[in-house]
């Protein structure tokens, strides 16, 4: 059985590890055979963005060799896929080469589309990319005060990230002691503050003893970047 796993991120390297432990036996017998297809040979911890974005970590700390993260049985390939051919079981790579398989695993994560909300990617800060986390980083450094708005759609890259970063923001405001100098907003685009709703249960009260305003239903339309407003499909607006 040849199991082929088309990318090299942590849901990849999570699989490919617990399937290699499970069937142990059979890939040491030759009977079972793990090929991960992966864009580079250095695995990024993606979580670690969060702390790139406050200054609590450089983005080359959060790199490892791709190959030391993957089971001894694992074959590994950079070489990332170009084509897929699922009526014939086989996958192209940039490289030009075919890969043939019995079981595939398309595991090449989610990319984030800020220009899908007019004027959001001009005029919003995010810490999704590493790129993105710096520029975020030396925004927050110019910031002195002021009104922050934590907001995100459904679905978004990580459960936790925006109940995270807000958090996260409190400590980095008092620790450059300007947080009586910041207002910080947070909207959910469902009826709760997070759509795991014993999470939702915790996050309310914290909000509420921590002096973090949040809306919830709003889903962010439009950004007005020279009015410095946030526009929601249900037609209120945040400043």
């Amino acid at each position: 059985m040849k199991i082929l796993i088309v990318g090299g991120g942590m849901g990849g390297i999570i699989l490919a590890n617990n399937l290699a432990r499970r069937l142990h036996e059979e890939l040491h017998a030759g009977k079972a055979r793990i090929t991960m297809l992966s864009a580079s040979d250095r695995h990024m911890y993606q979580r670690g963005l969060l702390y790139v974005a406050l200054g609590r970590m450089m983005p080359d700390e959060r790199y490892r060799d791709q190959r030391h993260l993957l089971e001894t049985e694992i074959e590994l390939h950079v070489d990332p896929v170009e084509e897929f051919s699922l009526d014939q079981n086989q996958v192209r790579t940039k490289g030009g080469k075919t890969y043939p398989y019995d079981e595939l695993v398309i595991a090449t994560g989610s990319r984030i589309f800020l220009e899908g909300t007019p004027d959001l990617s001009e005029s919003a800060e995010c810490f999704y990319t590493e790129q993105s986390a710096v520029h975020m980083f030396k925004r927050l450094q110019e910031f002195q005060g002021g009104r922050v708005v934590s907001s995100v759609g459904v679905p978004h890259r990580c459960p936790m990230a925006p109940l995270e970063i807000t958090f996260m923001l409190l400590d980095y405001f008092k620790d450059r002691g300007i947080r009586e100098k910041t207002q910080i907003h947070y909207t959910y685009p469902i009826g709760r503050t997070h759509s795991l709703e014993n999470v939702a249960k915790w996050a309310t009260p914290e909000f509420e003893r921590l002096g973090i305003t949040y809306e919830t239903l709003f889903n962010v339309k439009e950004v007005d970047g020279h009015g410095k407003v946030i526009r929601s499909g249900e037609g209120t607006e945040t400043p």
